[in-house]
């Protein structure tokens, strides 16, 4: 698989992460009336989570360059 077409869809990943979270997150806000609280959280949960899926998938591209591309 081309590696340019992994990255072009971390965009599209990020996106969905991002809204989950944030219907999640005001979800959780209706049910326990944090005011904004769980939104915040899960957006930055949701958001550390992608940068170690793409940290990692960086890493696995860059150990086997020739199978990748």
């Amino acid at each position: 698989m081309n590696k340019y077409i992994v990255f072009a869809a971390l965009g599209f990943e990020l996106v969905g992460i991002m809204i989950g979270c944030l219907f999640l997150g005001q979800w959780l806000d209706h049910k326990y009336s944090t005011k904004g609280l769980a939104i915040i959280g899960c957006s930055v949960l949701g958001l550390a989570g992608w940068l170690i899926h793409v940290v990692q998938m960086a890493k696995s591209l860059d150990k086997n360059p020739d199978q990748n591309s």
